[in-house]
């Protein structure tokens, strides 16, 4: 059988991606960002629960989400980020480069499909303790918006950020050389997506404009003043947006990041890329104005919910 030239290349860039995929795999701080994402979701379903009826209900569903985001989704980033250098390290060991780095860019941000599977691994865990505990039926987002509203938030601050976290660190990892630059990411990442959050929350008029950070929350809750059969009640809000478009939004960014860091290398820099990269851009700026515009448009707030049932 004769193969052709775009057949081999094929062949070797699938062949580059598994190698880089079995690594993220086995990177010890990436096995314990997913021991750690699993174990907190059955721990938190002992806490972060309610009663009704005499039965145990698991409570704040759409505030679960967060978890794989912050234990698979940072850990990513760094790893991501050191295989990224350690591409280039070992090319320049064995004098010649296994391919362009464009292309053994395209092998790390290939092998972050690792944290992805990860982050559906978790969803699919957070299935498993639903259906056994089920949830509280006083969950305001439940009665209030449809199936696919809901999907929309568990994929996107799930899976999705698990994605979006190993390839920001592709990013990282080509364009910061700094030693350290991947834990400064982390931080600024976070930092970033808690403040730029603040100043909207609650904001009628502007509530939904957080929608431009990586992991925007779409749902609050606390206690109220007041209380209901002797304990404190408390309260859901439902924040403004439209998760659909928030979930397509954070695909855009996640190429972005690929085509960013594929521009490091400038032999990469084809008319194809520039109009790929321009494209991408604008189509990121018109999803977060729909998913700003569209959708719930106001903060929906429940009234105090009764923990004892």
């Amino acid at each position: 059988m004769r193969f052709t030239l775009p057949e081999i290349r094929r062949a070797s860039l699938t062949s580059m991606v598994g190698i880089e995929a079995r690594r993220f795999a086995k990177h010890p701080l990436f096995v314990i960002g997913v021991l750690a994402a699993y174990g907190v979701a059955v721990w938190a379903s002992t806490l972060d629960t309610a009663t009704s009826g005499g039965e145990v209900h698991v409570e704040g569903v759409l505030a679960h989400p967060i978890v794989p985001a912050f234990f698979i989704g940072l850990t990513s980033l760094v790893v991501a980020a050191s295989l990224t250098r350690s591409t280039d390290v070992a090319a320049e060991a064995m004098g010649t480069a296994p391919g362009s780095e464009a292309r053994r860019t395209l092998a790390v941000a290939g092998a972050c499909v690792v944290p992805l599977v990860a982050g559906l691994g978790w969803l699919a865990e957070l299935f498993v303790i639903v259906a056994v505990r089920g949830t509280h039926p006083n969950e305001l987002w439940f009665p209030t918006v449809n199936d696919g509203y809901v999907w929309c938030i568990l994929l996107a601050l799930g899976p999705v950020s698990c994605l979006g976290g190993g390839l920001l660190g592709v990013l990282v990892g080509r364009w910061l050389r700094f030693r350290g630059a991947a834990v400064v990411a982390v931080v600024v990442v976070v930092a970033v997506d808690m403040l730029g959050q603040m100043p909207y929350a609650y904001d009628d008029d502007r509530a939904s404009f957080r929608l431009w950070v990586p992991w925007a929350m779409f749902h609050a809750g606390g206690a109220t003043e007041e209380e209901l059969n002797g304990i404190p009640a408390y309260s859901q809000a439902l924040l403004p947006g439209n998760p659909a478009w928030y979930l397509v939004y954070l695909l855009v960014l996640c190429a972005l990041a690929v085509v960013g860091a594929i521009w490091h290398d400038r032999g990469a820099r084809t008319p194809r890329v520039r109009l790929v990269a321009v494209g991408l851009l604008v189509a990121a700026i018109g999803c977060f104005l729909l998913a700003a515009l569209t959708g719930i448009s106001d903060v929906v707030i429940s009234g105090p919910i009764d923990q004892a049932g």
